[in-house]
């Protein structure tokens, strides 16, 4: 992920590493220690001979907790440094992509795939660097006292360290239960959902409620038992791998022959135990890894954060758009959202689009946008190498508030923007007011807003960089007559040359467009000037 591994972090990361390492340092001084102790003090020594051990053991102790705890805070200061870029950066991307209003894979992507870096830098990176360490200087340790027992500890590490978490790789990625699998599945289970919860009055109205319960249940179970045997692999590899510090220990007690025998034994168990969470997480790397390969492909879009970035404009020039024959089906079954709608739509046309409620005008929107997967047609017209979300978007039925600034909400992270632009698009809103309270905190989902306020921001994002083609789903809804035909009316004039699109309810908004459409159970079945 460029970018994120910068020398601050590296610096932060290796920092934590030392200290992972002199905890585990000190938690063998102290095993070996208090085991030396205690088989000297079975000779009833004078208690002078064990001043040196008992202050050893009770220092070795402190410093064991004491430094845990620091390396507790520094592994999880850089991990949270690294979360919280890697966020931003997924959710600019997703940004860049059209995605303002994410769907349920794309919110496990800026959820939990965030969250699975967390594993791979706390419980994989750093875990193998400090057994590396500690398990070389030990056996270099218990080497030098006795060849034999040094032999016999570096073998049950390469068992335990290196050997079974690369079986529970390889099995996790190549089993039924497999990484890529479960992400995949997690994924579908995310995005059936929010399908579920966004869109359960359109799939009630189709009669597609049952097919779409069915099959949201169909595919958490799966899940469930794709966990299940995931789980299964890992706990087995990692149960061997428990076992192998323990045979370790005992050939060690059998080799070493003398009083050194049960220092060096407890030595090698409490070193072996320092491998044994490599090989769970290995087991889940597969997991991680497509996790952050999701990540990646979306964190690419995302541009480099910099003060003087420049604002990532629109796509530039006019661009006729021409539906033929589009399809779009809902993802659970039923009938088609939209079935063999053809549409022209040539430059700086203006037109909206009147019908029932679900009907299929907000879907039309989605996918002229490509939000919505076409199943049937095409679209014709598209430059070459754009994407459609980057010639046509705006104001979506689903589009979201931040708890966050009005300014927040209107750049959406993007640099480059000056005051008098955002509050020229706030004038332009209808939300003038708001032009000189940049900085006010709009609430959870806009909460601290009216509705009316809170379509006229989303209206305001749309007008700050509109597109070539901009869509429109009921902006000026929550308004009272009057402010609607004048927000309405200074939109449309900020928007230009621009072809505009708007779905609507109010017959007053029509005069106002070139053409109506009306769409009726996913047909245009009548269009009008």
């Amino acid at each position: 992920m460029r970018g994120l591994l910068t020398p601050g972090v590296v610096a932060r990361l290796l920092f934590a590493g030392l200290l992972a390492v002199l905890t585990e340092a000190a938690g063998v001084g102290l095993v070996g220690t208090a085991t030396w102790m205690i088989v000297r003090a079975a000779d009833q020594p004078p208690l002078a001979a064990l001043a040196v051990a008992i202050a050893a053991v009770r220092a070795f102790a402190l410093l064991k907790g004491g430094i845990r705890y620091a390396e507790r805070l520094a592994g999880h200061d850089v991990v949270l440094r690294v979360l919280a870029d890697l966020r931003a950066r997924a959710f600019a991307g997703l940004t860049a992509r059209g995605d303002a209003a994410p769907g349920g894979d794309a919110l496990s992507r800026v959820v939990s795939d965030v969250d699975a870096v967390q594993d791979l830098l706390l419980r994989a990176v750093l875990p193998a660097g400090v057994a590396a360490v500690v398990g070389l200087a030990a056996v270099a340790g218990v080497g030098a006292a006795d060849p034999r027992a040094g032999a016999v500890l570096a073998g049950g590490l390469l068992i335990a360290g290196v050997l079974l978490p690369a079986l529970g790789n390889v099995l996790a990625r190549t089993g039924p239960a497999s990484a890529a699998a479960i992400a995949r599945t997690r994924g579908e289970v995310a995005q059936s959902t929010v399908d579920l919860a966004h869109g359960a009055a359109e799939l009630i109205a189709f009669g597609a409620m049952p097919a779409a319960l069915a099959e949201a249940s169909a595919r958490s179970r799966r899940l469930a038992r794709l966990e299940a045997r995931s789980a299964a692999v890992s706990g087995l590899v990692t149960g061997a791998a428990a076992l192998v510090p323990a045979g370790v220990a005992l050939a060690v007690a059998v080799l070493v022959q003398g009083s050194a025998a049960p220092v060096l034994a407890l030595v090698a168990l409490t070193v072996g135990e320092v491998v044994v969470p490599l090989a769970a997480a290995a087991a889940r790397q597969g997991e991680v890894r497509a996790a952050v390969g999701r990540i990646r492909e979306i964190a690419a879009d995302a541009p480099e954060p910099s003060g003087a970035q420049p604002v990532q404009r629109a796509w530039a020039g006019a661009v006729p758009l021409r539906l033929h024959g589009v399809t779009v089906r809902y993802p659970h079954g039923g009938r088609a959202a939209l079935d063999g709608v053809d549409l022209d739509l040539p430059a700086g046309r203006r037109v909206a689009v009147v019908g029932a409620s679900g009907a299929g005008k907000s879907t039309l929107l989605d996918a002229i946008a490509g939000r919505a997967p076409v199943t049937g047609g095409r679209v014709d017209g598209l430059p070459e190498g754009a994407e459609p979300w980057q010639v046509a978007g705006g104001v979506f039925a689903d589009a979201h508030v931040f708890h966050d600034t009005v300014r927040e909400n209107l750049t959406l992270g993007r640099d480059g923007f000056g005051d008098d632009e955002l509050g020229a698009a706030l004038e332009a809103a209808g939300l003038g007011e708001y032009a000189g309270r940049l900085d006010d905190i709009v609430g959870e989902d806009g909460g601290r807003l009216s509705g009316g306020q809170r379509q006229r921001l989303l209206l305001a994002r749309a007008l700050l960089d509109p597109p070539p083609i901009l869509l429109l789903d009921e902006p000026t809804e929550g308004l009272d007559p009057a402010a609607a035909d004048a927000v309405l009316a200074t939109a449309l004039r900020a928007a230009g040359e621009r072809t505009v699109v708007m779905v609507t309810h109010r017959q007053a908004d029509l005069k106002l467009f070139d053409e109506v459409v009306t769409v009726d159970d996913g047909r245009l079945t009548a269009t009008g000037g």
